[in-house]
């Protein structure tokens, strides 16, 4: 089984990319102040997280990428996430845990909501209240493991929210493919969040209707946690390629573990950061160019000297093939699950025998 698992030995941190914000913020609209973390990020110059930003509109693949806006205990918070059903959205784990220990949010106390923030047919047409909120029940925190497993683990970190209402017709609904995912797996991610460059790293402010898209390829994985990471892999892993101010190429995992995906065109390669927690990575159907849900994003992180979001930083998120079980049972068996398409799987650049790398103990 694929594992590469002493990432963090050298890494400086890794970032939760649900961005909090002060509290007594209201209206689904450009959010000023607060802690921050960033989104889906640009190359160098030519390019700009400006090229980056969604027309928010109906004929767009990302009609149906939202915003989501948590509120409890005074605090608010912004997430992103795909619409997987008319009343169904994926999203992260964390971003609808109060405690950083799995303890989901109460959505019945006073002063605590889930809100869904369309950009489907310009800017905010529809915000919609969740009537329910699920994690995926072996969840237990950002970076905690199973009991008797001694790492830190990012695996599990899965919600979905249930719409008050139909999403509006304008919004895209997405299905997820429930074949793995290979090294060298072309995706495209999009979210909302702050943004940036990968020299200066992380700069733009952000907003509940701004969101951005980016693409990568997917280096690595890590398989369950529950099985001591054996078993199919739930978590991948991806790196920010590009040259920096001294115009050197960064590509970390190339170079650090010779897993050498392609780097793409600066104007596409992309990574992602605070506020993009639970938006989507997609697949491409190559036939009909569908965009199909392949995972949620949920992290990212850094290496020891770099500026975070900057080239050489990495990111990562949650494979859905090996949730399907839990999406189909919280949706209420809204979701549409299907296979991936035959060429996609052809896409893995034989890169498996290289993932020879043991995972960190937790400190």
């Amino acid at each position: 089984m694929l594992r590469q698992n002493n990432l963090f030995n050298k890494v400086v941190g890794v970032t939760l990319i649900a961005s909090a914000f002060f509290a007594g913020q209201t209206q689904a609209s450009p959010i000023v102040g607060g802690i921050v973390t960033p989104t889906i990020t640009s190359g160098a110059l030519p390019d700009s997280p400006a090229a980056h930003v969604d027309a928010n509109t109906p004929n767009s693949p990302f009609s149906g990428v939202v915003s989501i806006n948590i509120r409890y205990d005074g605090q608010s918070f912004i997430c992103s996430g795909a619409l997987v059903g008319k009343r169904s959205v994926v999203s992260a784990g964390h971003c609808v845990d109060t405690d950083g220990n799995g303890h989901i949010i109460d959505i019945n106390k006073p002063g605590n909501d889930v809100r869904v923030v369309f950009n489907s047919n310009g800017n905010v047409n529809a915000l919609i209240t969740a009537s329910a909120v699920s994690m995926n029940s072996n969840y237990a925190g950002f970076g905690n493991c199973p009991a008797g497993v001694n790492s830190f683990c990012v695996n599990d970190d899965i919600s979905v929210i249930t719409l008050s209402t139909d999403a509006p017709a304008s919004a895209k609904i997405y299905r997820v493919s429930s074949n793995p995912v290979t090294s060298g797996t072309h995706i495209v991610m999009a979210g909302y969040g702050t943004s940036g460059d990968g020299i200066n790293g992380y700069t733009v402010s952000p907003s509940f209707s701004k969101k951005r898209s980016g693409e990568n390829y997917v280096d690595l994985f890590d398989g369950d946690d529950e099985q001591g990471f054996g078993g199919a892999n739930e978590v991948y892993y991806a790196d920010f390629d590009g040259v920096n101010a001294k115009g050197v190429l960064q590509d970390t995992f190339c170079t650090q573990y010779g897993v050498c995906s392609p780097v793409l065109p600066n104007d596409k390669e992309s990574g992602i950061g605070g506020g993009d927690s639970g938006g989507p990575s997609f697949v491409i159907d190559p036939n009909t160019g569908e965009y199909i849900l392949v995972a949620n994003n949920t992290f990212s992180g850094n290496f020891q000297g770099q500026v975070k979001g900057s080239f050489g930083t990495y990111f990562g998120g949650i494979l859905l093939a090996s949730y399907t079980d839990y999406l189909v049972a919280a949706t209420g068996g809204a979701i549409q699950i299907v296979p991936e398409p035959g060429s996609i799987a052809i896409l893995g650049l034989g890169l498996g025998m290289l993932l020879m790398i043991r995972r960190r103990s937790k400190v």
